[in-house]
């Protein structure tokens, strides 16, 4: 792989089940691959939006990099020369996942604050986080999607038509005759066989618009208000 393709996502949009298909597809291709989750990390992931030394430890390295959960400072010749993909799922759903992770399945949690977040409830916690992840998606909607060479992708598709995100993908990375080689990995989609609700585990429930379920009409609607503008540029308005 002559070139760079990094793969920029969120918390709870299923970014292991992405970095998966990552792993799998540079091994089939021989890629190097630089990322914060194989098990001897190659790859310091960003600590806050905009992060203006994520590149430095790329150097000239090439392959596949990510996943990626915050969005960072992208120099003048990256932009111009690297590949980009974006990996998002709306975030109203993000917000809910995050809540019912932290409270009832995310390992290392301290007890007191995952109590305190219980009695607090899913619409307090949801209302509170969302001022932090609004900063993230903000920089994907505003800076990210005029990327010349960015392949846009989301969660929502991930889950109901692996064929056509893996497909969308593949182009993305320069892969010829994608879904001809891939075929095992496009019907691989454990998320999709997930019918039942369970909060305890890591895939509690991956259908999209669990926001309407969970969260009240005033939560709701507040969400739609302060995040209206990013809705509408992602394609996730009502």
């Amino acid at each position: 792989m002559e070139h760079r393709a990094l793969i920029f996502t969120v918390h709870k949009a299923a970014s292991l089940g992405v970095y998966d298909v990552m792993r799998r597809i540079a091994r089939k291709e021989g890629w190097p691959l630089h990322s914060a989750n194989i098990r001897t990390p190659n790859l310091q992931e960003p600590e806050k939006p905009g992060d203006e030394n994520f590149y430095h430890q790329l150097g000239g390295k090439t392959g596949l990099v990510g996943p990626v959960r915050y969005p960072v400072l992208i120099p003048d010749d990256a932009r111009a020369s690297d590949r980009f993909i974006l990996h998002l799922r709306d975030p109203r759903d993000v917000l809910v996942s995050m809540f019912f992770s932290y409270v009832y399945s995310h390992p290392g949690v301290d007890e007191e604050w995952r109590q305190r977040q219980i009695e607090r409830g899913v619409d307090e916690f949801v209302r509170s986080e969302s001022k932090s992840l609004i900063k993230r998606y903000d920089l994907y909607a505003n800076e990210y999607l005029s990327l010349p060479n960015l392949t846009f992708l989301r969660y929502e598709e991930f889950i109901a038509d692996r064929p056509s995100w893996l497909e969308k993908l593949l182009n993305g990375l320069g892969v010829k005759d994608g879904l001809k080689r891939y075929r095992r990995l496009a019907n691989d989609n454990p998320a999709a066989k997930v019918k039942r609700e369970d909060k305890t585990r890591h895939i509690r429930k991956a259908t999209p618009g669990d926001f309407r379920e969970k969260l009240s009409p005033e939560t709701i609607a507040r969400l739609n208000s302060d995040w209206s503008d990013i809705l509408k540029t992602l394609g996730y308005e009502d």
